[in-house]
């Protein structure tokens, strides 16, 4: 019986009268003028393709699917995050708990699983970010994040929920047309208000020379500093609200459970951040020279955001106590 895997290759067969026989005037077969051996008409069957061809053709397909197969599961493993779905924008899962940024709208940021290193103490070696202070900790500190300037169109500023009118727009002579605004990425505040949080925590170390008389002696505009800094962290921290949870651990110390701060998080990978924003980055020290146009609309301050800035050294105290606090 033919096998089954052969039928799909079989093809219709085809018959022809050997040579030898032709049909007679009365309707049989004439033997012509030479003889066949088995003096019967034979027939030979053409187009059939052979069954061990066949199946050279089937283990051939087997194999290269195979090994297409196996190449496939030596690649790595994807992160979480599917840099794209079709019919999808780009950061699709960011976009429903971040408002508008051109960050998303420009750079892939993926889904990583990430440890946090939650431990009471510290390393062998210790981590450099928890080192005493030095000139190479506020280096390393300081390469966490970065604070200068970014443009944003006019769409930008609007979708933020900002007014382009009182928005600072960046000068036409930097090339970045007519219509452009200044922004900053939210993150870098944060990390530069968190390394101001350890600078007090080694207050001898940064303040000491210029405040002697310990905390209560530093200015105004130093205190303030650090409540909004706690403050803008505080709130941050609960927007966020991260809602994964730690467990606890006997220890042969302590008589109670010990909280286990090593786990697991789904963290958006900063270092693709950080590496958009210093391709991005505009020129600090170009911004801070900015001074403001004629006629460009401005907020008027409180009266204490003018006496903790020293403006009333060079103008005069008008009381005016009513208007708004940005800063």
């Amino acid at each position: 019986m033919p096998s089954l895997f052969a039928f799909p290759f079989r093809l219709k067969p085809r018959y022809q009268t050997v040579q030898g026989y032709s049909d007679g005037e009365d309707g049989t077969l004439s033997e012509l003028n030479h003889e066949i051996d088995d003096g019967s008409a034979k027939q030979t069957p053409r187009g059939w393709i052979p069954y061990s061809t066949c199946f050279v053709w089937l283990n051939l397909a087997l194999f290269i699917l195979s090994s297409t197969l196996f190449v496939l599961s030596l690649r790595p493993s994807r992160p979480l995050y599917v840099d794209r779905i079709e019919g999808q924008r780009r950061n699709h899962e960011w976009r429903h708990l971040a408002m508008p940024s051109p960050l998303l709208d420009e750079a892939d940021i993926r889904i990583i699983r990430k440890r946090i290193n939650g431990t009471l103490l510290n390393t062998k070696p210790p981590i450099i970010y928890r080192q005493e202070p030095s000139h190479e900790v506020d280096r390393a500190w300081a390469s966490l994040y970065d604070t200068r300037p970014i443009a944003l169109t006019r769409e930008q500023v609007l979708a933020i929920g900002k007014d382009p009118a009182e928005a600072v727009r960046i000068p036409p002579d930097w090339g970045r047309g007519n219509d452009s605004y200044f922004g900053r990425l939210d993150v870098f505040h944060q990390l530069h208000c968190l390394d101001a949080l350890r600078r007090e925590a080694r207050f001898d170390h940064y303040y000491a020379a210029r405040y002697p008389g310990g905390f209560n002696s530093t200015s105004g505009l130093h205190q303030l500093h650090l409540t909004h800094c706690v403050w803008l962290l505080a709130q941050n921290i609960m927007c966020s609200a991260s809602t994964d949870v730690y467990t606890h651990v006997w220890t042969d110390t302590l008589e109670h459970p010990f909280p286990d701060f090593n786990i697991q998080h789904r963290c958006k990978d900063y270092d693709a951040v950080l590496a958009w924003q210093r391709h991005n980055a505009l020129d600090e020290g170009a911004f801070v020279d900015l001074r403001r146009p004629e006629g460009y609309p401005y907020r008027v301050m409180t009266h204490e955001f003018k006496e903790i800035h020293g403006w009333f050294a060079e103008h005069e105290d008008n009381g005016d106590f009513e208007s708004g606090e940005i800063a």
